[in-house]
C-alpha cells in the first residue's frame, strides 16, 4: 500500500501529481507544467527525487523524461547526472504540453464507418511520427445541444494537445474556433471559422451521380439520407437535386431516422409514389445494403427496376449479391492530411484556416443498368 511521504507540506499541488492511467503521458505533462510555471528554471532534480515527487515508477519517470528529451524541452545527460532544462525551449508559443490528440464524434467508435476507420488509422500513423497518439471520445450530448461548459471540461482532459472533429455542429465549430485550441474539422465548415478542414467532396460526387443516373433514363429519383448526418452529406442532397433538376429529371430528398426498420419504413412510402422512383441514392453504406436487402425481399429486381447507388465506401457493399455500385475514398490518405494540418496549428505553422477536399472514386459494382439501357 501507497505511504505519504514524512513531509506532507512538501508536497506538489494535485494538479502536478499524474493521477489517471495514461501515466507517461501525463508524467510529461506534469514536469512540462512545473517548467514553464519556473519551479525548475535551469535542470530538473535527480530521478529519485522526482519519482518521490510525482508518485511514479522510475521506468514511468524515465519514459516520460525521455519523451520530453525528444522534444527538445531537456537534454540527455550521463548516468547519474540531472537532466538540464533547454532554456530555448521554455516559453516557446509552438511548444503545448500533452501528448494525446482527441478524435470527438457524436457516435461510438463501433459505429463510425469503415472509411472513418481508416481515417483514424492515418491520423495516428501521421502524428506517431511525432510522438503523439490519437484517443477517441464519443460524447454524443455534446452534438444534441450546444454546451460551453462541457466543452471547457473536455478540452481539460490531461496531456490534451489537439482535436479533430467528426460530424461537428455549427456551434461546436465556432466554439473551437473562438476558443483558439489546436483543431481540425473532418468535414465541411458552417461558416468562414478560422478552423483548418479536410474532407470528401460528397456534392461533386452528388452531381456525378446525377447525372450517371439521368444517363441511364431515370427520370424520378431518391436521395435517401439520414436525420443525424454530416453538414456534407446535407450539401450533397442539395447538390444532386439541382443537378438532376437542371437535367430535366425530378428528385425528393427523403428523412429516415437512422436505424434499418426508419430506412424499410422510407423504402415503402416512396415506393408508394406515383410515378414510382426508379433510382435511389445514399450516402450511408449500412443503410444501402437495408435498401438492396428491402427490395430484393419485396421482388423488385436490382438492377432492372430500380438503381441503386452510394455515396460512400465501405468493404460490406463488395460482398452484396448483387455488388452495391458505390464510390471509393482513400481514408488514409485523408487521416494523415488531417495529421498534417493538426501538427502545423498546434506547432503554429501554416495559416490557421486551409480547406482540403478529396474526391471519390466510382466503382462499377451491379446494381446499376448499363448506360444505354432505357
Amino acid at each position: 500500500m501507497f505511504q505519504p511521504p514524512d513531509h506532507p507540506m512538501s508536497l506538489p499541488r494535485k494538479s502536478q501529481i499524474p493521477r489517471r492511467h495514461l501515466l507517461t503521458d501525463q508524467t510529461a505533462g506534469c514536469i512540462r507544467e512545473r517548467i514553464s510555471e519556473g519551479e525548475w528554471s535551469k535542470e530538473l532534480p535527480t530521478e529519485a527525487a522526482l519519482c518521490r515527487e510525482l508518485q511514479v515508477s522510475r521506468v514511468t519517470l524515465r519514459r516520460a523524461l525521455q519523451q520530453l528529451t525528444d522534444e527538445g524541452l531537456v537534454m540527455a545527460a550521463g548516468r547519474g547526472v540531472r537532466r538540464r532544462i533547454n532554456p530555448a525551449k521554455v516559453g516557446t508559443p509552438g511548444l503545448r504540453s500533452g501528448r494525446i490528440i482527441r478524435a470527438l464524434a457524436p457516435f461510438s467508435h463501433w459505429k463510425m464507418g469503415a472509411v472513418h476507420h481508416a481515417i483514424l488509422e492515418g491520423l495516428s500513423h501521421r502524428v506517431d511520427s511525432r510522438n503523439f497518439r490519437v484517443q477517441f471520445e464519443s460524447r454524443p450530448q455534446l452534438f444534441s445541444s450546444h454546451r460551453p461548459a462541457e466543452l471547457e471540461r473536455l478540452i481539460a482532459l490531461p496531456d490534451t494537445v489537439g482535436w479533430v472533429l467528426f460530424f461537428s455542429t455549427e456551434p461546436m465549430q465556432r466554439w473551437f474556433a473562438e476558443s483558439g485550441v489546436p483543431c481540425v474539422v473532418a468535414g465541411r465548415l458552417f461558416d468562414d471559422f478560422a478552423l483548418p478542414s479536410a474532407y470528401p467532396d460528397n456534392e461533386a460526387v452528388a452531381k456525378h451521380a446525377a447525372g450517371m443516373l439521368v444517363a441511364r433514363g431515370h427520370r424520378q429519383m431518391v436521395f435517401l439520407i439520414a436525420r443525424q448526418t454530416s453538414l456534407g452529406d446535407r450539401l450533397a442532397s442539395a447538390a444532386f437535386r439541382e443537378q438532376a433538376h437542371s437535367l430535366g429529371a425530378d428528385a425528393q430528398v427523403v428523412e429516415y431516422s437512422g436505424d434499418p426498420g426508419s430506412v424499410c419504413r422510407a423504402m415503402n412510402s416512396v415506393l408508394a409514389i406515383r410515378p414510382a422512383p426508379t433510382a435511389f441514392y445514399l450516402t450511408c453504406p449500412e443503410d444501402g445494403v437495408t435498401v438492396l436487402c428491402h427490395a430484393l425481399k419485396a421482388g423488385i429486381s436490382v438492377p432492372g427496376q430500380i438503381d441503386i447507388l452510394i455515396g460512400w465506401d465501405d468493404p460490406i457493399l463488395d460482398y452484396t449479391v448483387p455488388a452495391l455500385t458505390h464510390y471509393r475514398f482513400d481514408g488514409a490518405k485523408m487521416g494523415r492530411k488531417i495529421g498534417t494540418l493538426l501538427l502545423h496549428r498546434i506547432e503554429n505553422r501554416g495559416p490557421k484556416a486551409r480547406e482540403t477536399k478529396f474526391l471519390g472514386e466510382f466503382f462499377t459494382g451491379g446494381t446499376l443498368r448499363p448506360a444505354s439501357a432505357k
